[in-house]
């Protein structure tokens, strides 16, 4: 190592980060001499979290609290994970003995905590998820309840460094929530994405809409649509202006009078001038019945947003016919007119994310035939899998 040791130790962080994506690499490199331990274990906690659960929640606590250990600096995400729990019950007791000495780990700036009930919670446990986790920057809470919509917007003004807020089948009694200039309860500044799926959306929305300022949220997932929200979500993306970039969501109906409808006469993406990505889950969705003509609804929804670059659509299909459905069929060819009109003159992809039992290659064949000018302007872009933000 005597040669070695001439050469900055800058140098050998960068060489080590190539390896980031190497668990079994990285490991290696950690054990090759000290200098290289501290930058070998960043990048081994940095994407990849520790997942905590009630089976190992205690030898959990014995490595962590070990007076020798030396993991604490380098972990950077959390899992507290149960949802093995009988079903309708929500555990949190687990999270007990733990939360104290997580909630004061320097590092932490993501963090998922699922099956939780706020108003069961033990009060040493709440105080520890509202005082502790400072740096935290990613909150994602699935399968959780509040006795208010209060208590969860206390749990998210709590973290000042918050960027990714996430909910998931979260649910709560009481909708009231008090204006952010009568409370504390200000949405953190440095919020840029948000996500709300199977919750009550309009609660969310009413609260942010109601800051004299808003932060400039760059990418929202609605995740399904329902009438009963699109009010709030059109007056909060007004509010948003040109802060918006990115919008995913998708519809749960497409009959008329149904949510795509609702959708369209009270969101007008027009005040959105920056948008440039629209993403469409499940578009055609054999599990649910929602075959549509495209052409109904898609035009009124993209036809305002000159700017757009991208639009990606979710198919899940067993078999290259329910592209072609008998009762209420696409209209292919209106849909390949409107992607090939000089109203978006900034578009580039069209996206069809496939996924299902049909044949990737024969879905592929299938949809460019059906689009025939797009295909021919270069903009079709297939992937497998479900719709998602690329890079």
């Amino acid at each position: 190592m005597s040669g070695m040791a001439a050469l900055p130790p800058e140098l050998f962080d960068i060489i080590i980060g190539h390896a980031r994506d190497d668990i079994c690499d990285l490991a290696t490199c950690s054990l090759i001499c000290r200098s290289w331990l501290a930058s070998a274990r960043y990048h081994i906690f940095q994407g990849n979290p520790i997942s905590i659960r009630p089976g190992n929640v205690q030898t959990f606590i014995q490595l962590i609290a070990h007076p020798l250990s030396t993991l604490p600096p380098y972990i950077q995400s959390l899992e507290l994970l149960s949802l093995n729990s009988p079903e309708g019950s929500f555990d949190s007791q687990w999270l007990d003995p733990i939360i104290g000495i997580l909630a004061n780990l320097p590092c932490v700036t993501e963090i998922l905590i699922e099956n939780i009930h706020w108003g069961r919670m033990n009060p040493s446990t709440k105080s520890a998820l509202l005082t502790g986790f400072r740096a935290l920057t990613h909150l994602e809470l699935w399968a959780a309840q509040f006795d208010s919509v209060s208590h969860l917007l206390q749990l998210v003004c709590s973290k000042p460094l918050l960027q990714i807020l996430s909910f998931d089948d979260l649910g709560w009694e009481d909708p009231s929530f008090e204006t952010p200039a009568n409370s504390s309860q200000c949405v953190p500044g440095t919020l840029h994405s948000l996500r709300l799926s199977n919750c009550y959306k309009r609660d969310i929305l009413d609260w942010l809409t109601s800051h004299v300022t808003i932060p400039p949220i760059h990418h929202i997932q609605l995740g399904s649509v329902y009438p009963e929200d699109t009010h709030s979500i059109g007056r909060f993306l007004k509010r948003l202006g040109s802060d918006l970039l990115t919008l995913q969501l998708e519809f749960s109906s497409l009959d008329a009078g149904g949510d795509a409808e609702d959708f369209c006469s009270q969101v007008d993406l027009a005040h959105n001038s920056a948008l440039r990505t629209v993403i469409l889950d499940k578009f055609i969705h054999y599990s649910v019945y929602q075959f549509s003509s495209a052409v109904g609804w898609i035009p009124e929804l993209i036809s305002r947003i000159p700017s757009l670059r991208e639009v990606s659509f979710g198919i899940a299909i067993r078999d290259v016919e329910e592209l072609h459905p008998q009762e209420d069929p696409i209209d292919w060819d209106a849909l390949d007119d409107i992607f090939c009109h000089p109203r978006f003159p900034h578009l580039r992809a069209l996206r069809f994310w496939v996924s299902g039992n049909v044949e990737f290659d024969e879905a592929i064949s299938a949809i460019s035939l059906s689009l025939p000018r797009s295909n021919q302007q270069r903009i079709l872009r297939f992937h497998r899998g479900t719709p998602r933000l690329l890079d």
